[in-house]
C-alpha cells in the first residue's frame, strides 16, 4: 500500500489554492472482485495428438482470452488477445478438431487458432467494427461466417475454406442506423440482417449474387430492430411488436412463427459432457447417462465482471452492481464478506443506482430504463420486487443515472435517452405510493446527469451532458447547469461554469451551502441562493489527456469533500471553509476508477474495473 508523501504547496490565483500537501497516511485496501461469472463451454476439440479440450471465450473487466481445459488432466490453455484491443465480446467458431476461428479485437477482425501448435494468427483485413454482441453472428448454408457489428451497419464475413475476409459496409443508409443486431441465415442461401435505431429495418442478402433488399413493411418500421431467428425447418422467422412473420428474400409473409431451433452443443467426450468453468476456475462435467456432475480441477482464474455502481449502505452492508451482467452484490463493512446476489432488477445489464429509503431499496437498471423497489426478507436480502416505472416505454429513456432523495420527500432521477435519441428527463417518484412523474425538455437535446437538492429554496441543481443515447449525434456544443423549481416546474437559472465542457457529472452541496461540481479538468463553485458562480479552478493535469474528476455526492464526517482524479490516479480533498483543493495522495488503483462514494464508516469506496477498493479518510 502506498504511503503518504509530503509535497510543496502551489498557490493559484483567485479565492482557490491548490495544495499538494498532506502529512496524513492514506492506506488503500483492495476488498475483492464482487462479480465472478461461470464460463460456459462452447465446444470440445478432440485432436488425436493433443486430446480432448473444452473451450470457452471470455471478455471480462481486464482480460480478453480464449480458454481451454484438458478434460483428462485439467491442464489450462489460455490465449490472450489483449494486444489486439479489448473487444466487447469474443466469438468462437469450431472449424475442426484442430482449428478454431475467432472474431475479436478493437477494431474487430478474424483470427485462426491451431490447437495442436498452440498458435494464433490474424486472418484478412481489420474492419472498422467497435462493438458486437455474443449472438451477433450466423453461419450460412455454405459455411460462411457473418458477424454483425457497430458502427456503419457493417458485417464482417469469413470464408473458412479460402480464409478470405470481406466487409459488407452500410447494409442500410438510413439515418441513425449503426447496428446489425442479430444476423440469421436460412437453408436457401439467404442471410437476413436486422438493423435499426429510430426505426427498424430487415434486409435480405443473397450470398450468391450479393444483392440485398429491405423487406420490412413500413407499418412495422417502428423503433428498434426486429427479432429474427432460425427455426428447425431451416427457415428464418421474425417478430416486430405483435406481428410474427416468415422471412423470404423478396418480402416477409405474415404468419404464425415456428419456434427457434435448439442448438446441439458439441461438448461431449466419451460419456462426459463439459458444461462450464465454475467460480473456482474448475471444469464442471456431467455424465451423459446418469447426469451426475463432477469436477476436473483447473488453474483457471475465473472471469470477473466490471463493477459499475456503488450504492447505499443498508443494515451494515454496502450495495453495488456489476456490469454485463448487472448482478447486485453486498459488502459487509464489518466482516468484509462479499455476497453476489445475482440479477435482481428487470434491467439485466447493469444497475445504475441503489437508494436505501425507509426499510426499502430502490434500484434503477439498464436496459429498459427500469425503476424497481425491494423489501428485505428474513435473511436481510432484497426480495418482493415491485415495479415502479419502465422509462423506455414511458418516455424513451433507458439510462437512469442516480436516485436522489430531496427535502420535499420525493426521489428524483436524471436520465439519458434511448439509442439514437437526444434529450433526457427528470423523473420524480413518490416513495409512499410509487406514483411517477416525468419532466421533459428541462434542457432540450441534452441528457441530465445529476441532481443536487437545495434545501434553503426547495429547488434542485441539475447538471447536463450534450451526449444522448448510444449513436446519437449531439447538436449542442456545451453542457450546462440549471436550477429547477419542482413547485413551479420552471428553470430559475442556467449557466455554463466551465468553458467548453461537454459534460458535468455529479455535484455535491458543501456544509457552507455552496455547490461544488466538475467538468473537464476543472472545478466550479456555485452559490444556489444568489444564483451566481463563486469561482472556478483548473486542476493540474500531468497526463495531458482528457481528464475526469469524480466527487463523492456525500460529505465526510469532517465536513470535507472528497473525490478522485481517475486519469492521473489522485485522491482529492476540497475544504469548503477555505475554498482549498488538496491533492492528498496518489495511487495506481485510482486510475480508471468509475466512481467514488464516502460512506458513514469513514471510508471512501471506489471501483476500478472488476475490483472494489476503499481508503480511510476520517476516523
Amino acid at each position: 500500500m502506498k504511503k503518504g508523501i509530503i509535497y510543496i504547496c502551489l498557490f493559484v490565483l483567485g479565492s482557490w489554492s491548490l495544495c499538494i500537501a498532506q502529512q496524513k497516511i492514506y492506506e488503500f485496501e483492495e476488498l475483492g472482485q464482487p462479480i465472478k461469472i461461470p464460463l460456459t463451454i462452447e465446444f470440445v476439440t478432440r485432436d488425436q495428438e493433443i486430446g480432448p479440450i473444452a473451450w470457452g471465450a471470455f471478455t471480462d473487466a481486464e482480460r480478453n482470452a480464449l480458454v481451454g481445459v484438458h478434460m483428462e488432466d485439467g491442464r489450462l490453455i489460455e490465449v490472450d488477445l489483449a494486444k489486439f484491443g479489448k473487444a466487447n465480446a469474443l466469438l468462437l467458431f469450431k472449424d475442426s478438431d484442430r482449428y478454431i476461428y475467432l472474431y475479436s479485437g478493437k477494431p474487430g477482425r478474424f483470427f485462426k487458432y491451431d490447437v495442436r501448435l498452440n498458435k494464433l494468427e490474424t486472418i484478412g483485413e481489420t474492419s472498422k467494427a467497435q462493438y458486437w454482441m455474443k449472438n451477433s453472428y450466423t453461419i450460412s448454408s455454405e459455411g460462411l461466417i457473418y458477424v454483425g457489428t457497430y458502427p456503419r451497419v457493417a458485417v464482417s464475413v469469413l470464408n473458412p475454406k479460402t480464409e478470405e475476409v470481406t466487409i459488407i459496409d452500410r447494409i442500410s443508409s438510413s439515418k441513425g442506423s449503426e447496428y446489425v443486431i442479430n444476423p440469421e441465415a436460412d437453408i436457401d442461401g439467404v442471410v437476413y440482417f436486422a438493423t435499426g435505431m429510430q426505426h427498424g429495418e430487415l434486409w435480405s442478402y443473397n450470398t450468391k449474387t450479393g444483392q440485398k433488399k429491405q423487406i420490412l413493411p413500413e407499418n412495422l418500421m417502428t423503433y428498434g430492430a426486429p427479432q429474427i431467428w432460425r427455426a428447425s425447418d431451416g427457415h428464418v422467422y421474425g417478430k416486430k411488436g405483435k406481428t410474427t412473420f416468415l422471412c423470404t428474400e423478396a418480402h416477409i409473409v405474415t404468419k404464425e412463427a415456428e419456434e427457434a431451433a435448439v442448438k446441439t452443443l458439441d461438448n461431449l467426450y466419451g460419456n462426459m459432457r463439459a458444461l462450464y468453468l465454475n467460480r473456482d476456475g474448475n471444469l464442471v462435467v456431467e455424465n451423459n447417462k446418469s447426469k451426475k456432475r463432477s469436477i476436473i480441477a483447473s488453474t483457471f482464474k475465473p472471469a470477473a465482471r466490471e463493477v459499475l455502481t456503488i450504492g447505499d449502505v443498508y443494515n451494515g452492508k454496502l450495495y453495488g452492481s456489476g456490469m454485463k451482467p448487472g448482478n447486485i452484490f453486498t459488502y459487509d463493512i464489518q466482516s468484509g464478506e462479499i455476497d453476489d446476489l445475482g440479477i435482481l432488477t428487470r434491467g439485466r445489464v447493469q444497475a445504475y443506482d441503489i437508494l436505501a429509503h425507509k426499510n426499502r431499496l430502490f434500484m434503477t437498471s439498464y436496459t429498459g430504463g427500469f425503476i424497481d423497489v425491494f423489501t428485505l426478507d428474513e435473511d436481510n436480502k432484497p426480495s418482493n420486487r415491485e415495479a415502479v416505472a419502465h422509462l423506455h416505454s414511458l418516455a424513451k429513456q433507458e439510462r437512469l443515472l442516480e436516485l436522489q432523495l430531496a427535502p420535499d420527500g420525493y426521489i428524483y432521477c436524471p436520465t439519458v435517452p434511448i439509442k439514437g435519441y437526444l434529450g433526457g428527463t427528470l423523473v420524480r417518484i413518490n416513495p409512499k405510493d410509487l406514483e411517477v412523474e416525468v419532466f421533459r425538455d428541462i434542457v432540450p437535446n441534452q441528457s441530465l446527469m445529476s441532481v443536487t437538492p437545495i434545501p434553503e429554496t426547495g429547488e434542485l441543481l441539475l447538471t447536463s451532458s450534450v451526449r444522448g443515447g448510444s449513436s446519437a449525434k449531439p447538436t449542442e456544443k456545451e453542457a450546462v447547469i440549471v436550477v429547477w423549481d419542482p413547485v413551479s416546474k420552471k428553470t430559475t437559472y442556467q449557466g455554463k461554469p466551465i468553458k467548453g465542457a461537454s459534460v458535468y457529472e455529479g455535484a455535491v452541496r458543501g456544509n457552507n451551502g455552496l455547490i461544488y461540481g466538475t467538468g473537464r479538468n476543472s472545478l466550479f463553485v456555485f452559490d444556489p441562493i444568489k444564483k451566481e458562480m463563486v469561482t472556478t479552478m483548473s486542476v493540474d493535469n500531468p497526463s495531458g489527456n482528457a481528464m475526469r474528476i469524480s466527487l463523492s455526492d456525500t460529505l465526510a464526517a469532517d465536513g470535507l469533500i472528497y473525490g478522485i482524479d481517475t486519469r492521473n490516479g489522485r485522491l482529492l480533498q476540497v475544504d469548503p471553509a477555505k475554498n482549498e483543493l488538496n491533492i492528498v495522495e496518489e495511487h495506481e488503483s485510482l486510475v480508471g476508477a468509475r466512481t467514488a462514494k464516502v460512506k458513514e464508516d469513514g471510508y471512501l469506496y471506489y471501483a476500478t474495473h472488476s475490483r472494489l477498493f476503499r481508503v480511510r479518510i476520517t476516523n
